[in-house]
């Protein structure tokens, strides 16, 4: 059914409720509720230690790489996140590996229990394989036994005994038997027998009975079958090969050395993909610097001069001793006329002729 005005309307107003952080300090925090490690990524999130060493490690950088160029200090900074997040990834594989050996003799008799449960809590599936697997170790041998005495506390409860077709079909799985493979066998007649279906049953076996003591009588043939299932199990415990079990048990701390989990083939990624980076960069800084260290500098261009400051006339840079004959016609007298054939007749000298030798070369 297509929602109504009223709730579309109430929808967008809920909306505008919800629009996520707004300043700088809440949107950080919004990066950082999904950070599980902050070991991978491209290292916008950081954890609060890992931020302020990176800022200590790069100002440190910095100082000994000391880069002539903005892609050189790029680089550093990118060296100095990807040292910590190596480092930390190296940290946090060795702290899971000590804590693997601590616990690996908890972990190794744990691990036996929990297999043990498994294959019984699933022997219907498979009632041959799992009761073949669960008779090889001392802990399924108990898990079995365990089962079968149960099934004798209910078989033999006062006032009123237990047995259905429930623990028929347990009987049977515990001798690896499905319950449609137990028909016509021994503990399928006793079960009819306890049930009142003396069909199945020989004229000698307590034919002379009344039901219900024919009843009791089968019930009786039953714990006698579990008692021999007990024996048998305990017969079969006892030829275990407990020593080898106990070696594999004191070797377990080596054997957890290696942590084939998700999670540490994860950390060791993240560190070798952290120590590939870091030494990419720093050859990336290497050339950079070497390249910025070629590069020509360009030589700085003077200033012109003035006559009152730096722009002064490029005469003022002639040796005081030359003189050009244009600074003796400059410095000729007022009175002083040119004639026709080109010459300045002075008042107190000869003609100067003006031609192109007088003025110099060009």
């Amino acid at each position: 059914m297509p929602a109504s005005e009223a709730r579309i309307r109430a929808n967008q107003l809920n909306s505008l409720k919800s629009t996520g952080p707004k300043t700088p300090e809440g949107k950080e925090r919004s990066r950082r509720n999904g950070l599980k490690h902050g070991l991978s990524g491209s290292g916008v999130v950081f954890h609060e230690a890992d931020g302020d060493e990176v800022e200590r490690r790069d100002d440190q950088l910095q100082s000994e790489l000391d880069p002539k160029s903005s892609l050189g200090m790029i680089l550093v900074r990118q060296m100095a996140t990807l040292s910590v997040r190596m480092e930390r990834s190296a940290r946090q594989e060795s702290a899971a590996l000590a804590a693997r050996v601590r616990h690996a003799v908890d972990d190794f008799d744990e691990a036996r229990f929990d297999e043990a449960d498994r294959l019984f809590d699933s022997i219907a599936d498979d009632p041959r394989g799992h009761l073949r697997k669960l008779l090889r170790s001392p802990e399924g041998v108990d898990r079995l036994i365990l089962a079968w005495l149960e099934l004798r506390d209910d078989l033999t409860c006062e006032p009123r005994p237990i047995w259905t077709a429930w623990h028929l079909e347990r009987a049977a799985n515990l001798t690896g038997s499905r319950i449609d493979e137990a028909r016509g066998s021994r503990l399928k007649v006793l079960s009819a027998a306890t049930w009142g279906d003396f069909g199945a049953l020989g004229e000698h076996e307590g034919g002379e009975l009344d039901d219900d003591d024919r009843k009791g009588w089968a019930r009786a043939r039953l714990v006698e079958r579990i008692d021999a299932e007990v024996a048998d199990l305990a017969a079969d415990r006892e030829s275990l090969d407990l020593e080898a079990i106990e070696l594999d048990r004191l070797e377990a701390g080596d054997r957890a050395l290696f942590d084939p989990s998700r999670e540490a083939s994860l950390a060791r990624r993240y560190e070798s993909e952290a120590r590939r980076g870091f030494f990419k960069a720093l050859d990336q800084f290497r050339r950079a610097e070497a390249e910025a260290a070629a590069r020509p500098s360009v030589p700085a261009i003077p200033e012109p001069s003035t006559a009152c400051g730096p722009l002064a006339s490029s005469r003022e840079d002639m040796p005081p001793s030359y003189r050009s004959p244009v600074d003796d016609l400059i410095s000729a007298p007022r009175s002083a006329v040119p004639t026709g054939n080109g010459a300045v007749r002075t008042p107190d000298g000869p003609k100067m002729p003006l031609g192109r030798s007088a003025l110099g070369p060009g």
